[in-house]
């Protein structure tokens, strides 16, 4: 990363993978003879319009990221929000950040097209989400029908404006989403159209990931 570069990504890869089950973080678990993580770092450098990256791990694995990948790295906390805080105060101090694409290393489907789709909105608003609408029966506790078409989901890849996600996020929220720490004033665009990639969290997601990769390759 260079102290002019202004239009960043940066991977989110703190995960321990709990609920995988495995010995290792499941960004480092192989897809295809390859980290899942490799995925996601290709389809970064792939990018036309990034300037940088920068991964946010585990310092043990510091080494071997630079070395396989050769991306600048800065330690993940405790929790995802630690792990993004970590992450944007070390782009402020190295670079001249004006656009941040966050994307997560466990969603190894994620492509270099969405990644610049996502730059180019990010000129016309504050923030980008990846959205989906809600396709199956939704239920809440104490109330058998509710309207789905009120809800929707959001995943990375996320997009800013650096200065106001900067400003406003919090390493100690409750929220799980960077863009509901935004001000309510924020012009924030959510892109229904953009592939929803699936996110590796249980043994079972691998086939599914491996059949997308393998069909994409084809």
């Amino acid at each position: 990363m260079k102290a002019t570069d202004r239009n960043i990504i940066m991977i989110t890869a703190g995960g321990v993978g709990q609920r995988f089950g495995s010995n290792m973080p499941k960004q480092y678990v192989e897809i295809g003879g390859r980290q899942v993580i490799s995925y996601v770092i290709e389809a970064c450098k792939g990018s036309t319009m990034a300037d940088g990256i920068i991964v946010v791990a585990h310092p043990n694995y510091h080494d071997e990221l630079r070395a396989r990948y050769g991306v600048d790295v800065v330690a993940s906390g405790a929790e995802l929000n630690i792990t993004k805080r970590n992450g944007l105060d070390y782009i402020r101090r190295h670079s001249d950040c004006e656009k941040l694409v966050v994307v997560d290393a466990v969603r190894p489907a994620v492509e270099s097209h969405v990644i610049d789709r996502f730059f180019k909105l990010l000129d016309d608003y504050d923030a980008v989400a990846n959205a989906r609408k809600i396709t199956d029966s939704l239920g809440r506790y104490g109330q058998w029908i509710v309207n789905r078409e009120e809800y929707y989901t959001l995943s990375t890849p996320e997009g800013f404006r650096f200065s106001l996600i900067d400003e406003h996020f919090k390493a100690d929220s409750p929220l799980t989403e960077s863009i509901q720490q935004l001000p309510p004033t924020s012009q924030v665009y959510l892109d229904f159209d953009a592939p929803y990639y699936d996110k590796l969290t249980y043994p079972e997601d691998l086939a599914k990931i491996q059949s997308i990769l393998s069909q994409r390759n084809r």
